[in-house]
């Protein structure tokens, strides 16, 4: 079932700031993070289909008093249009971070980059708005790009506007651009070494 859009007013300070929303936010702590650092030049929204993280996230939001960040218990993929086409300023960054791998192929539909969430994502970016995607999966890595690759004349990777962000060969974004590791990073510390497949991509329509 599809979410409700929140009474944007009530949940963020400003609700004109520019939005970055994070699919599969996870317990919050990325986003907190990024909160905290730009308390009043950007909004951040978390979608994430486990209920209790989204709970956790939101008592520890109350816990630090932010007010340019808030999460929402759904599915992105039946829900992104209908909750970010309301929102009254700009959506200027979508981060799709180590989303589950389901590795099956007959589960492959499960996976959360689907052709209309990336329709309803590149079409509600702002002009000069940006997607970032990370998996440490390869394959998964390369399913989200091919999605969003086949786009047409609406997506240029970042290297080819920015060439100060380093990239390989393929055009893989080298480091985490964000400046704060996600959740997935940190954890895998603890593993081993793990090699993240990024791609930074911008709007150009």
């Amino acid at each position: 079932i599809p979410a409700e859009a929140p009474d944007w007013k009530e949940v963020f300070e400003d609700a004109t700031l520019p939005l970055m929303v994070d699919i599969g936010s996870g317990s919050g702590r990325f986003l907190m993070w990024l909160a905290k650092r730009n308390t009043s030049s950007m909004n951040y929204l978390g979608l994430e289909i486990r209920p209790k993280l989204v709970t956790r996230a939101e008592y520890w939001v109350n816990e630090l008093g932010l007010k340019n960040v808030h999460f929402i218990s759904t599915n992105a993929m039946v829900s992104f249009q209908r909750v970010i086409s309301t929102y009254p300023g700009p959506l200027m960054l979508v981060s799709i971070l180590c989303p589950d791998p389901h590795f099956k192929k007959k589960h492959h539909k499960r996976r959360v980059v689907q052709k209309p969430l990336v329709d309803a994502i590149v079409n509600n970016l702002a002009h000069g708005g940006q997607v970032f995607i990370q998996s440490d999966v390869l394959d998964v890595a390369l399913d989200m790009r091919n999605y969003f690759n086949a786009v047409p004349d609406k997506l240029v990777h970042i290297d080819s506007v920015d060439p100060s962000l380093p990239c390989d060969s393929d055009g893989w974004v080298l480091n985490n651009p964000m400046g704060i590791r996600t959740e997935r990073e940190i954890h895998a510390e603890f593993e081993g070494c793990k090699i993240y497949r990024r791609v930074y991509q911008k709007v150009q329509h």
